[in-house]
């Protein structure tokens, strides 16, 4: 098993199913599922929001320095507002090469 998959089975195990979602910013069933090798979606996505809100891992992020892996994915789910400069800067870095996106540089949908 995984190291981060059996962290968030510790998690899961100490706190709730629930808690241990909400941490991760995932539903109960993806805990559940992964917990039980069972999951079937995009594992690397799930990988990355257990190392970035449990496991303390961080990526540099262009516009923000050193942030959480799951705080980058959180940040590329964002709409472009144009009334904050930083949002409009996060969000063309996330979508114009940045080695750590998960979206495409030409509409910002998954890759």
């Amino acid at each position: 098993m995984p190291d981060w998959v059996e962290e968030l089975a510790k998690f899961a195990t100490a706190t709730s199913g629930v808690a241990a979602a909400k941490r991760i910013g995932m539903s109960p069933s993806v805990v559940t599922s992964v917990c039980r090798a069972r999951y079937s979606g995009d594992l690397a996505a799930v990988e990355a929001r257990v190392r970035g809100a449990l496991m303390n891992e961080s990526v540099h992020c262009p516009v923000l320095g050193e942030i959480g892996r799951d705080h980058c994915l959180d940040e590329q789910k964002k709409r472009h507002v144009g009334s904050s400069a930083a949002r409009t800067a996060l969000f063309h870095a996330c979508r114009s090469g940045c080695q750590h996106s998960r979206l495409k540089s030409d509409g910002g949908h998954d890759a």
